[in-house]
């Protein structure tokens, strides 16, 4: 009864209030300024803070962390194709030569094709808003570590619309497959995602991100599917935004349950079938023109989908997630978030129902003081 008050809140969101979607449409512009060269422009994107964290009531002490480094190269070939590459420069396990890298076609004013490795076209607000790493993101939303290889097609049927069809290699996690004689494996799989990006009023003071995703894994009649509901309410100075996001995983995508079972049981060689469903609400306040003050929080529960031994039941809820963020934004610059700092303190709980598995529960705490820039090179 609860998930079924909430789905409806975010769809009574949807419906009765609008804000800016993040649009595949919009990016021949890239939010350019008047001053910038529509046809080649180079961006370093740095993000960088101090961390304290307290882990089972024991202090582990502070430490700088680079957290985020990319370099983006955006612009337009001509009036009917523009581009758009983009490179993580401080993740040492990135052996790829590229993050994002793709071409976008306008066919004419309501229909355009993208191709090549671009963002996976999954809804909610979480996933879409600061594409470059907020440090309010709730990690664990994000199940594909890599961006796909494949086609879209984008039609904006009306204005305020727009809907997206997305056809990409597979978004598999190889780490939890089985290597047994008797697992059949699939080649070559393939992801399909439907996306649909609206809002209702010229004022958009309210957007919307809905989508629908599923993905072959590459284990014969495994997949895995995604349904992400986002809506944003705008009310200047008053920001909302709610989330709810249900990832069906007949193979475990982030890994977690798979390895404590396998630290139970070292014979134990499957992979967990899992669903996760999250609920997330994000509140910011625009208190003076220069700072926000920001709440956000998460609700995850994980529930089996097929009973493993004598620690998973099927069908039965096995975990209870609670994230809590609290923080203030100062960016120097009004109306321009290309510089800012961040001060945030986030209490992440994490509650196992099993009595086998209750040692893995969390009580964690994070500290942390941080800034972010966005520099045009060229």
């Amino acid at each position: 009864m609860k998930k079924t008050k909430m789905i409806s809140f975010i769809l009574f969101l949807g419906f009765f209030y609008p804000f800016h979607t993040y649009s595949y449409a919009d990016e021949g512009t890239f939010h350019q300024n008047k001053d910038e060269n529509t046809h080649f422009n180079m961006f370093v994107d740095f993000r960088s803070s101090i961390n304290s964290t307290v882990k089972k009531e024991f202090f582990e002490g502070s430490r700088f962390s680079e957290d985020y480094l990319n370099l983006e190269v955006i612009g337009k070939a001509n009036d009917k194709i523009s581009y758009r590459f983009s490179k993580k420069l401080n993740n040492i396990e990135n052996n790829r030569t590229v993050d994002l890298a793709y071409l976008k076609y306008k066919w004419n004013e309501k229909l355009y094709f993208l191709i090549g490795k671009q963002p996976a076209s999954f809804g909610s607000i979480e996933y879409t808003n600061n594409f470059y790493g907020s440090p309010y993101r709730y990690t664990n939303v994000y199940k594909n570590k890599e961006n796909p290889v494949g086609f879209s097609f984008i039609y904006l049927p009306i204005k305020n619309h727009e809907l997206q069809f997305q056809i990409v290699n597979s978004i598999t996690n190889s780490n939890n497959n089985r290597e047994e004689s008797t697992v059949q494996k699939v080649n070559n799989t393939m992801g399909y995602s439907v996306n649909w990006n609206w809002s209702l009023f010229n004022n958009q003071i309210i957007q919307n991100r809905w989508s629908y995703s599923i993905f072959q894994e590459n284990e014969d009649k495994k997949f895995w599917k995604l349904i992400a509901l986002g809506s944003k309410l705008d009310l200047k100075p008053f920001f909302i935004e709610a989330d709810y996001i249900l990832s069906d995983e007949d193979i475990e995508k982030n890994g977690d349950v798979t390895k404590i079972l396998r630290s139970y049981n070292y014979d134990y060689q499957n992979v967990a079938s899992v669903k996760y469903g999250t609920y997330l609400v994000k509140l910011k306040y625009n208190f003076i023109p220069k700072w926000n003050l920001i709440a956000k929080g998460v609700y995850e529960m994980g529930t089996s989908k097929k009973g493993v031994n004598d620690i998973l039941g099927e069908n039965k809820l096995f975990k209870k997630a609670y994230t809590y963020y609290g923080g203030i934004e100062f960016l120097p610059i009004i109306k321009n978030e290309d510089l800012s700092f961040h001060f945030l303190y986030q209490n992440q709980k994490v509650n196992y129902n099993l009595d086998q598995i209750k040692k893995e529960n969390k009580n964690n705490h994070f500290i942390i003081l941080g800034f972010s820039y966005r520099i045009k090179m060229i």
